[in-house]
C-alpha cells in the first residue's frame, strides 16, 4: 500500500509557473538487492549464499545480454531492452556516421501483466501528518 500527502509542488504551464497542491506518494528507503535475496532464500528454505550465487550469476548473464543488444524477457516481471536516442535527418546521406547520430544508450523496462497488476491493484493511504505545511 503507498503512502501518500499533500505537497505543494511548483507547476508549469504556458503562462508560467505557479504553485499546486498535489497528491504525491512518500519516498520509502529501498530495499536492497540482499535483503530480496534473503527474502526469497528464506521463503525457500534455502541457504542465503547459495541464492544470492545464483541470482548474481542471473544478473550477470542478463548483463551480458543486454551488452549484445538482446531482449531479456524475465516472465511475470517484464521485459528488459537496449535502446538508442538517435538524431534524425531528412536524408539518409544526411544522417551522417553511427557516431555522431546516435546520442546515447538506455534501458527500457516493460512490465509485464502480474506486475502491472500489483501495482494497479496497490491501495492508498493519505497521512496528514505528513503533508507540507
Amino acid at each position: 500500500m503507498l503512502i501518500v500527502r499533500k505537497a505543494k509542488k511548483k507547476i508549469v504551464r504556458p503562462d508560467g509557473m505557479h504553485d499546486a497542491w498535489v497528491y504525491q506518494s512518500v519516498s520509502l528507503p529501498p530495499i536492497t538487492f540482499k535483503e530480496i535475496v534473503k527474502e526469497c532464500a528464506d521463503a525457500c528454505g534455502e541457504p542465503t549464499n547459495k541464492t544470492l550465487g545464483v541470482v548474481t550469476a542471473m544478473v550477470n548473464r542478463i548483463a551480458a545480454c543486454l551488452e549484445l543488444g538482446r531482449q531479456v524477457q524475465i516472465d511475470g516481471i517484464g521485459t528488459l531492452k537496449p535502446v538508442i536516442n538517435s538524431g534524425s535527418a531528412a536524408s539518409a546521406e544526411e544522417l551522417g556516421a553511427p557516431a555522431d547520430a546516435i546520442k546515447g544508450v538506455k534501458l527500457r523496462f516493460y512490465p509485464h501483466g502480474p506486475l502491472q497488476e500489483a501495482i494497479a491493484e496497490n491501495g492508498y493511504e493519505y497521512q496528514s501528518e505528513l503533508d507540507d505545511e
